[in-house]
């Protein structure tokens, strides 16, 4: 039997060296093309086990002249409706030509269950779009029982491959259209406004994976854990079952809606805050009392509003905005984590999210600190980034940015010669503090400005009590001059929107934030610190660790609370980014 076996091998063998010989040049160019030698594409014999059977080497060769035929001779007919063909054409050569979702014994049942499965079971895929659509006809194609040609079968194992790639692209990327945005930003630096936003790429080959692991292992493997993705994307499940209820029924303006009351509004007022997380008393007391009193002013703190208790017109606004708005706020900025540098949360880093006007210290997966923080104006935006803060300064000099100069220095000057001297400005022709300063009152500041000679005048503000960065500012190197520091006038920490800078960010408790750093590097010593504080000497202390710093865009987000917080959108940032319907 076994030398039957044998002799059937050499045959067949030999049947396919004639066939490939007789393929066209043009054929073998392009397989070339892949940078693959043709016989090792066509002949299989060296990965046979010593037991394979006759069919299952009859159905390898059919299949592989078939897959060959198919993506790269007949290539333009076969990819004219399946996507991703690039793509394609490279996973088949890694596998050697071989079908990714067949075997000679039929479907692999438990891997195509697996991809349908994990398509299905994503909350984040709009079942308006092409990937959600193609799994549903290819779902239907595959529990069909019907004798199929291998013909079929193979141009459905590469439908299947090219679905594959869309989901995993959508589950890794997002559906942001990011080069639409980066546009929209170029034009408004074109308008004199500056905004950056910088994107992080994950690093994964999607080939390689795709070769080695099932869908939802990969899946699970490449789901962000930074920046409260998880909790997030749960957040967003309970919402999608809301949505699927009807959503939530409007809040009228009664006068049950005062402390002590009670009735029907009441009781919908309570089943409205059970639905978002934020009543946790048990019972079914319909009254408005303490307890609910608390479950509004979670809800009041969640939304960005004064947490006074009081159903007053800005609550009731906040909460009877669809759920519909809240699922396409919350993908929007589960799609912004995907693009941000992943983060593992037993590290120590710091967080500044814009649009909630904070910064936090984060270690081991805990808020450490937290205080409030001024940013960018509507024409300075604060630049989206990540860094790494390596010193800090005390009693640092405000080196002033050209543009500062040009658009604000020099025009006071021209109305009032005494305008640099009032404020105790400096100006020299280098940045060293140790070149002498310039008489500014013999320079002819119109025609400096006239004729853009400004680069040449070096203008500073000497460390002191009225110094615009207040005595510390914390640096992580960057393209953007941007940087974390303190500031002379606290007064604006009160206010509820804080975009006030030029897009540095001024922090309120700049001392909190140095006590940290003593605490974890000891290169700091915090009483040394505070004794040269005391004075107006400058001074640098570099951090034997820099600290991950990232200046995130989130106007939705899981807080240290576990409940989602919303907040406004301060650079109108949602309504530039569109996420495609994938």
């Amino acid at each position: 039997m076994d030398t039957l076996k044998n002799i059937l091998f050499i045959v067949v063998t030999i049947m396919l060296a004639v066939v490939i010989e007789a393929m066209t040049v043009n054929s073998v160019q392009k397989v070339n093309n892949i940078n693959d030698p043709f016989e090792t594409l066509s002949s299989k014999s060296n990965t046979y086990s010593e037991d394979v059977s006759l069919s299952e080497i009859i159905y390898s060769e059919n299949a592989t002249k078939g897959l060959m035929r198919l993506i790269i001779d007949d290539g333009d007919r076969t990819f004219k409706h399946i996507a991703n063909r690039k793509f394609i054409t490279e996973l088949y050569q890694k596998n050697g030509y071989m079908p990714m979702w067949f075997t000679s014994q039929g479907i692999n049942t438990d891997a195509v269950n697996d991809i349908f499965k994990t398509i299905n079971n994503d909350v984040m895929l709009d079942k308006r779009g092409n990937i959600y659509k193609q799994y549903k006809y290819l779902k239907n194609q595959f529990s069909k029982n019907n004798n199929r040609s291998m013909d079929d079968e193979l141009k459905l194992d590469i439908q299947l491959s090219s679905l594959y790639k869309s989901y995993l692209s959508f589950h890794i990327y997002g559906s942001i259209k990011w080069w639409d945005f980066q546009n929209k930003l170029r034009w408004l630096r074109q308008h004199k406004i500056s905004a950056d936003w910088v994107t992080y790429t994950p690093k994964y080959d999607i080939a390689e994976l795709m070769l080695q692991y099932p869908l939802s292992q990969i899946v699970e493997s490449t789901t962000p854990t930074s920046f409260g993705y998880r909790k997030m994307l749960k957040e967003l499940k309970r919402l999608k079952n809301v949505q699927k209820r009807g959503g939530w029924k409007k809040i009228p303006n009664s006068s049950q809606l005062r402390y002590g009351k009670s009735g029907k509004v009441v009781a919908k007022l309570i089943d409205r805050l059970k639905s978002s997380g934020d009543y946790r008393c048990k019972g079914n007391n319909h009254k408005y009392d303490r307890c609910l009193k608390q479950a509004i002013k979670r809800f009041q703190r969640r939304h960005g509003l004064y947490p006074n208790g009081q159903m007053n017109s800005y609550t009731r606004k906040k909460m009877n905005i669809s759920v519909d708005w809240k699922i396409k706020k919350i993908l929007l900025n589960l799609d912004r984590i995907k693009r941000l540098p992943e983060q593992p949360e037993w590290d120590k880093y710091i967080v500044v999210n814009i649009p909630e006007f904070r910064l936090y210290y984060r270690e081991n997966g805990k808020d450490k600190l937290s205080m409030r923080v001024i940013v960018g104006d509507k024409k300075h935006h604060t630049p989206i980034f990540s860094n790494r803060v390596s010193y800090i300064v005390l009693n640092p000099y405000w080196i002033m940015p050209d543009s500062i100069v040009q658009k604000e220095m020099i025009p006071n000057i021209l109305k009032n010669p005494n305008y640099l001297a009032d404020r105790g400005y400096e100006v020299r022709t280098s940045y060293s503090t140790k070149a002498p300063t310039i008489d500014t009152s013999k320079i002819d500041w119109a025609k400096v400005l006239k004729y853009g000679q400004t680069k040449k005048y070096k203008f500073m503000q000497p460390p002191g009590p009225k110094n615009a960065l207040g005595k510390i500012k914390f640096k992580f190197p960057n393209q953007f001059a941007v940087y974390l520091h303190d500031t002379p006038t606290k007064k604006l920490f009160k206010k509820g929107v804080r975009a006030f800078s030029h897009g540095c960010i001024r922090i309120s408790q700049p001392n909190a934030l140095l006590s940290i750093f003593a605490s974890i590097d000891p290169a700091i010593s915090y009483s040394r610190s505070q004794r040269i504080l005391r004075g107006k000497t400058k001074t640098q202390l570099n951090l034997s660790q820099t600290i991950p710093v990232h200046i995130i865009y989130l106007t939705a987000w899981v807080h240290s609370d576990g409940l989602l917080h919303y907040s406004g959108d301060v650079y109108s940032y949602d309504k530039k980014q569109k996420r495609a319907i994938r």
